[in-house]
């Protein structure tokens, strides 16, 4: 098919092989084995996105297991994020999905695609200095109109279209900023190795907000698409504040990980 429905695309059917691949000797539960069966599949490409699996059916007469192992395989799978479920149509592989450090890391987008051993590009649209609003400001701890550095971006994984971030930065903390390439360039690590500031505390948030249409276009998204809006301040070890940003994040592209720590520790 070449129509699409909640950000899949739905393509041809999955064809199914490896009819021995649950070994019913082991003591292995049979909807672990299907899971990781359908796992690797998906994992190492030969199952792509937006492929239809077989019905609950099909993977039962397949497999030769019941229809209990196949609904708590496919509830796993969906769990994990690698399979999608639309109503009245059945299961597809799903778009791939970045993971974020939303708050227990403080690295950049740069740093975290490319930990994950990605192609991070960079289209920078504006990187001018300003003069700083009522609202940035507030942010930095300036004086409104003092002078800051906007960096407006948008970033690509994989070739792929992430999030467009616009970042302010005190022009004082870091003077040179305007005429740097950051085509390939992490700011943090620019900010770190010629400006020796490290941002070492931070606070952000995060909502659903809907694209507008310059957002849509530059993420190819439909206008009113589901994003993810996350506004971020950090500060130096010293509590200076050195960064403020916004970030519209694709919402079909993105999932955010949290790490809770007890007060008790």
């Amino acid at each position: 098919m070449d129509n699409s429905e909640n950000g899949i695309v739905l393509s041809k059917k999955i064809i199914l092989s490896d009819e021995d691949a649950i070994n019913t000797k082991s003591a292995i539960p049979f909807y672990y084995q299907l899971q990781l069966y359908i796992e690797d599949k998906i994992k190492s490409n030969q199952w792509q996105p937006g492929q239809k699996l077989p019905s609950e059916k099909k993977l039962c007469d397949h497999f030769n297991v019941s229809r209990t192992v196949v609904r708590r395989t496919l509830s796993e799978l969906a769990s994990d994020n690698l399979i999608e479920t639309i109503k009245g149509k059945g299961s597809f592989v799903s778009s791939k999905k970045y993971a974020w450090h939303l708050m227990q890391s403080l690295q950049g987008f740069y740093d975290d695609v490319v930990e994950r051993g990605q192609v991070v590009y960079t289209n920078v649209l504006e990187l001018i200095d300003v003069s700083a609003t009522s609202e940035i400001a507030e942010f930095l701890e300036l004086e409104p109109g003092e002078i800051v550095t906007k960096m407006k971006r948008l970033r690509f994984a994989d070739g792929e279209p992430i999030v467009v971030v616009t970042t302010y930065i005190p022009k004082k903390l870091c003077p040179n900023l305007v005429g740097v390439d950051f085509r390939h360039k992490s700011l943090y690590a620019y900010l770190r190795e010629e400006c020796g500031l490290i941002i070492a505390e931070g606070v952000r948030t995060i909502e659903s907000v809907n694209a507008t249409d310059e957002l849509a276009r530059l993420l190819q998204v439909a206008d009113g698409a589901a994003l993810s809006l996350l506004k971020s301040v950090g500060w130096t070890k010293d509590g200076t504040p050195l960064e403020y940003y916004v970030a519209w994040h694709r919402g079909d592209r993105s999932r955010f990980q949290v790490r809770l720590v007890s007060a008790g520790f």
